[in-house]
């Protein structure tokens, strides 16, 4: 599916403000979730898929590739799709990242930082960061928080 808002948000060219791209995505969020603004994101890495449904109800789920500057996911482990879940049973809601982008994916610093900026937009001022570094400890399996 094309979005002809998304035809000249290419966050690789140089002269598109990213800011621009985040406010676009977070509108996108915002018309498919139905929630003028989310309260806390997290980007979940290898491992973390199911933190959000410990956290709520799902409300509805987006594919990345919808979302102007998002992509498919590229790592083994991650999903393609974000989430807006309501928080308990209060009126907030939780962004939840299925991906994140890697510098080593070759789609520049702009689309790492992309999902940040995305946040922000949407009204998010906590966010949550998971890292699947493995290796350390053999003992780590994905998912293992410490």
């Amino acid at each position: 599916m094309t979005d002809s808002r998304t035809d000249s948000l290419d966050l690789r060219d140089p002269s598109v403000d990213p800011f621009t791209v985040a406010a676009a995505a977070a509108e996108v969020i915002a018309e498919r979730s139905g929630s003028s603004r989310h309260d806390v994101a997290l980007v979940l890495g290898s491992g973390w898929g199911q933190t959000a449904d410990l956290i709520g109800e799902t409300v509805v789920t987006i594919e990345n590739a919808a979302v102007p500057g998002f992509a498919k996911a590229a790592v083994a482990g991650h999903s393609s799709v974000m989430r807006s879940v309501a928080i308990g049973d209060t009126d907030r809601r939780a962004l939840v990242f299925g991906t994140r982008t890697h510098f080593y994916e070759g789609r520049g610093v702009r689309s790492v930082v992309h999902a940040v900026r995305t946040a922000a937009a949407a009204g998010c001022r906590t966010i949550v960061l998971t890292n699947g570094c493995g290796g350390l400890n053999p003992a780590w399996t994905p998912g293992t928080p410490f």
